[in-house]
């Protein structure tokens, strides 16, 4: 899931080594929405108040989420970053959140010409 705050995108690790997207498998039965709001709240402590799905990358969906809230530690997450395209990292991420991020960079790249040429459309 991506949780992007007004800091950059959320990134959560829990060895303080590789950095990835909260998330995890939905349990029997469970939708993947709901699981991605309740692997958020396990792991964060964040309380989701939007969610949208996004894209499917390889066998996972990938929502975004609105969220309310500091992350905290939990059982599973001791450390937390922030992403933001252009920012030097100072932490190590893994390969699939960077791919992750780049179709998300992507599309809300898309999104705003998208909203650019709506409203130049307007004017006419």
């Amino acid at each position: 899931m991506i949780v992007d705050t007004d800091k950059g995108v959320l990134l959560v690790s829990s060895s303080g080594g590789y950095y990835r997207l909260p998330g995890g498998k939905p349990k029997k039965g469970e939708a993947s929405i709901e699981a991605s709001i309740r692997e958020l709240r396990e792991e964060t402590g964040l309380r989701a108040y939007n969610v949208g799905y996004l894209f499917r990358f390889h066998k996972s969906k990938v929502f975004r989420i609105r969220a309310k809230g500091v992350p905290v530690p939990s059982s599973e997450i001791n450390y937390f970053a922030f992403f933001e395209p252009g920012k030097e990292m100072e932490v190590k991420v893994s390969h699939n959140t960077i791919k992750i991020l780049e179709v998300y960079y992507g599309l809300k790249k898309l999104e705003k010409m998208h909203k650019s040429n709506l409203k130049a459309q307007k004017q006419f």
